[in-house]
């Protein structure tokens, strides 16, 4: 533990510990006492190596001392792995590595240990804390001469009076993918942390399967297999505590070429993307394509260092069972060296979706009133012919769906004249009543053959009977089912068709309005009507054959309250700034010819009735009074 000393000034006068009122009654001695303190190693450690995969770019070292908590007695083992770059291997050779310690009491004094190995074993014999930095130096017959030397980071030892059990194990590893196919074997290191992190146990190291990677018990480095086999391997530490107890955990090492196998669908492109550790990016990566037939093609080689390849839309027949690859160049200095990926392999499931589109439009022989898209007809009366037109297409040439039912819903009234399939005679089919729908037929062409062709036209011929519904939806779905008949969807088109029954009627509807208030001695003046959202007269005008029209707009009685009449009159404003009282033989409003259809009448500010005011004293009272509207059809 650390104790924090906090200057404090004491009043002796009020407390002495000699006397009685002021006895002692409980004492903490804490387990040990240290103070951090700044630490200045021997030598600056060197830095971290820039590891491709593992080409060693620069040198120094890739496993750390570790800072180490033990007890009195208890042997405690300090690990190091250090490497040498590729311009410094090349340069030395025949050159091997020495190693030297060196420890301090305070972190600051150093003296030279008498240990040359490159694992450090110390047993301490009193508590404390003790200091330790390693020295690696790769040299020949003639030292000197072309060495390499790094230095560790500084690692302490802990020692406490008694040991300190773990009560949990965090591990972690270095590098968590290691490839699997070079000619040197791949490794990284695992590392625990205990749960007090200053616990005294010592951790071994175990995998799951050896054939993918072995680890080191001792100072847990893993080393892949270098015969291809991939797969994921598991690594446990476990720290085991004086008392006999121990605690464990693990971590997950992938194992692979470099590459992994995709599977994506037909049409979807498929993305390969290197694994493992870089410290840099290579310098360059070329992707390779090797086809079903074997063809080996370069399909990317700009001097690029992307490790990530993606493909075009994939198609079933040229795409699935081709492999990729690619080939990292790594430059360092004046040395060059290359990693060849494994082969991946892309597999493409055949799409068997059915790609379904369905289009659906309505025709009226007898009378021509429709939509711009035709998909909805207007004054449809009865003996019309009606042609319902149907396209369905499955646009997937690998589609598992062979066999399909159409179903169209007709008014229950309407008599089947004839169906044709791709301009031929089709007589398969049936009709019954909807069971939803009492004024609906549900009309039900079957087997048709998705196997010989892809795409049907279709058309059905009617004869519409006398309907009392106003307008009628006439719905189209598919019905798709494979080879062992199971259905494999129902499929509908995007657009319903729409059939609206004439009448031959003309409805009116018309909407009250109003005037400003005005006072008892308002004169000469000229009101305008209040707004409404409305049309001031709405018409629903359903006939079918549309003779031409006047529509006339009279005034048979004045503005009236209690008796009270309002010296007023009524002022009709066409459009070009006239105007003449309404009276009760009807002012026009609107005419029509024949064929034209009458609209709703919305008048503009400028236009339409508005109230003149006479002269006169005017009593209070709410004035109303009943305009009338006239239709009247010209006979020719």
């Amino acid at each position: 533990m650390m104790l924090i000393f906090t200057a404090m000034s004491l009043d002796q006068s009020n407390f002495d510990k000699s006397t009685p009122e002021n006895e002692i009654i409980s004492k903490v001695i804490p387990t040990v006492t240290t103070a951090k303190a700044a630490v200045t190693p021997y030598h600056e450690p060197t830095s971290d190596p820039i590891i491709l995969l593992f080409i060693w770019l620069t040198s120094g070292y890739n496993l750390q001392p570790e800072n180490q908590y033990t007890y009195v007695n208890n042997p405690k083992t300090l690990y190091t792995d250090s490497g040498r770059s590729v311009v410094d291997a090349l340069l030395g050779l025949l050159a091997s590595p020495h190693y030297t310690w060196y420890q301090s009491t305070d972190g600051q004094n150093w003296t030279q240990m008498s240990q040359t190995t490159k694992e450090l074993i110390i047993t301490p014999t009193k508590v404390g804390t003790v200091y330790y930095q390693q020295m690696t130096r790769w040299y020949g017959l003639i030292p000197g001469l072309l060495d390499t030397i790094v230095y560790s980071k500084v690692a302490f030892i802990t020692t406490f009076p008694s040991p300190i059990n773990a009560t949990a194990l965090s591990v972690k590893a270095n590098d968590n993918y290691l490839y699997n196919n070079q000619s040197s074997a791949a490794t990284t290191y695992v590392t625990g942390t205990p749960t007090p992190n200053n616990a005294t146990g010592n951790i071994t190291w175990k995998v799951n399967d050896t054939s993918l990677a072995t680890v080191d018990s001792r100072t847990g480095l893993v080393t892949a297999n270098t015969n291809s086999k991939s797969g994921t391997v598991r690594v446990t530490g476990t720290m085991s505590n004086s008392d006999g107890t121990s605690v464990s955990g693990y971590v997950d090492i992938k194992i692979g070429g470099g590459l992994d196998d995709q599977t994506v669908d037909e049409g979807k492109k498929a993305t390969f993307t290197v694994q493992g550790k870089f410290d840099e990016k290579p310098t360059n990566v070329v992707w390779h394509k090797v086809d079903i037939a074997g063809k080996d093609t370069v399909v990317t080689n700009n001097n690029s260092d992307v490790l990530t390849y993606t493909t075009a839309n994939t198609v079933y027949a040229t795409d699935n069972g081709t492999k990729y690859y690619a080939v990292l160049t790594v430059t360092s200095g004046d040395s060059t060296t290359t990693v060849t990926t494994n082969k991946a392999n892309l597999s493409v499931r055949k799409n068997v979706v059915p790609d379904i589109s369905i289009n659906n439009t309505i025709f009226n022989s007898s009378y021509e009133d429709h939509n711009s898209e035709n998909t909805i007809i207007n004054n449809v009366a009865e003996n019309d012919k009606v042609i319902h037109r149907i396209t369905v297409k499955d646009s997937n040439l690998n589609s598992a769906l062979t066999r399909a039912e159409i179903q169209i819903k007709l008014p229950k009234t309407s008599v089947i004249d004839n169906v044709k399939v791709n301009n031929q005679d089709f007589t398969d089919y049936i009709s019954v009543s909807d069971p939803d729908n009492n004024q609906s037929t549900i009309l039900t062409l079957r087997n048709l053959n998705f196997v010989t062709t892809k795409d049907f036209a279709i058309e059905i011929n009617s004869t519409v009977g006398k309907n009392e519904i106003l307008s009628f939806n006439s719905n189209v779905s598919v019905n798709g089912y494979d080879t062992g008949d199971n259905l494999l969807g129902q499929y509908l088109p995007a657009q319903s068709l729409q059939l609206n029954f004439a009448d031959n009627s003309i409805n009116l509807q018309a909407n009250d309005w109003s005037y400003k208030t005005i006072n008892s001695y308002t004169t000469d003046t000229l009101l305008d009507r209040d707004k409404i959202e409305s049309s001031h007269l709405e018409v629903d005008d359903k006939r079918r054959n549309k003779q031409a029209l006047t529509l006339y707009l009279s005034q048979k009685n004045p503005f009236k309250s209690d008796g009270k009449v309002l010296n007023s009159e009524m002022r009709y404003y066409p459009q070009d700034g006239s105007y003449e009282v309404l009276n009760e033989n009807g002012t026009l409003v609107s005419e029509t010819v024949n064929g034209q259809r009458l609209d709703s009448v919305a008048w503009q500010e400028h236009e339409g009735p508005k109230l003149y005011i006479s002269d006169g004293v005017h009593e209070a009272g709410n004035y109303t009074t009943q305009l009338e509207w006239s239709l009247v059809e010209s006979i020719s």
